[in-house]
């Protein structure tokens, strides 16, 4: 069946917490399948592992010592390679999306690659939760349009007001995008296709510029997307709130790193804490990081107003290199 008509089927059938029919079946009964972290219980020291699972795509898994222990996760994607496609969860219920993991999108779609994007409300989500969210911030799917730029965001010590957005369009062109005429255009002349959002544009032309605030300044799991010089995309995430383990980022660190080590010169802090999660279909479908997505628990998941996914050609001949520094 076509990733589009699933969708469709699984929107015409919302009511309630219908939202779960099509979803289930992605998890195992025992929780969400894990790829086990390099380090369980301890923090043995810095290393870092290379792996090219598909044709322009590469995951560089790096733990790290200082400032923090810390467990991050590098998506380098050369915009230029053959087979390549994304899509933003598109508008879907009652209000934008209905929530889901974002496993079970990538399942969903037979994606190979994913990330959460959006900060999303309600939230905290109401008891009961029917599973409808209205995103923060500019979305586009395949096209589509559906929530705009925010003049009077939530959780404004948070979320930066008309925070940009970044697009990839049908030629995955890249480019960040700012508030155009209207809350539903950009600035930029650009087609909106697959567009996404955060809190916070944290680094423009390789200056950081994220903001000096308490909510910055805490060390946190933490997702964000950005672009690199050669057309290339770069996808982030950090664990957090594992002691010992892996602690987080402030969103200046995360800045700083990002264009230091892996030369981003734009990007956007995404939704983080128990949302961020980055998933992989190879060489099994799982997920790569260790998200606290309830209560803090390790290796749990969110059920997350939007994901970013990847579709990918395999690579000719998949490599890996580890390296212990």
């Amino acid at each position: 069946m076509r990733t589009g008509t699933t969708a469709a089927i699984r929107c015409a059938t919302f009511a309630g917490l219908a939202l779960a029919c099509s979803c289930a079946s992605v998890l195992d009964s025992d929780g969400p399948r894990t790829a086990p972290p390099a380090e369980a219980t301890t923090n043995q020291g810095a290393a870092v592992s290379y792996s090219h699972p598909y044709t322009g795509v590469t995951l560089i898994a790096r733990r790290e010592t200082s400032p923090r222990p810390l467990r991050m996760n590098i998506v380098d994607v050369d915009l230029k390679a053959p087979g390549l496609r994304f899509r933003v969860t598109p508008r879907c219920g009652p209000k934008e999306t209905l929530k889901q993991t974002t496993l079970q999108f990538l399942a969903e779609h037979k994606a190979q690659v994913a990330i959460n994007a959006h900060y999303f409300e309600p939230w905290p989500p109401p008891d009961p939760d029917d599973g409808a969210a209205d995103l923060v911030g500019i979305a586009a799917s395949d096209g589509t349009v559906y929530s705009p730029f925010e003049s009077h965001p939530p959780k404004a010590y948070a979320i930066h007001t008309n925070a940009p957005g970044l697009n990839l369009d049908r030629r995955n062109r890249a480019a960040i995008v700012h508030r155009g005429t209207n809350a539903f255009s950009a600035a930029e002349h650009v087609t909106l296709w697959n567009t996404v959002s955060g809190n916070e544009y944290i680094l423009s032309n390789g200056v950081v510029i994220a903001a000096d605030t308490a909510w910055n300044n805490t060390p946190s799991p933490r997702t964000a997307i950005g672009l690199a010089p050669g057309n290339h995309l770069i996808l982030f995430t950090v664990d957090g709130r594992q002691p010992g383990i892996s602690e987080g980022l402030t969103v200046i660190e995360m800045a700083r790193l990002l264009h230091d080590d892996y030369r981003v010169t734009d990007a956007l802090d995404l939704d983080g804490g128990g949302s961020t999660t980055l998933v992989m279909d190879y060489p099994e479908t799982h997920v790569v990081n260790v998200p606290v997505g309830s209560n803090n628990v390790p290796n749990s998941l969110r059920a997350v107003g939007s994901s970013l996914v990847i579709f990918a050609a395999p690579a000719r001949r998949p490599t890996s290199i580890q390296r212990r520094e």
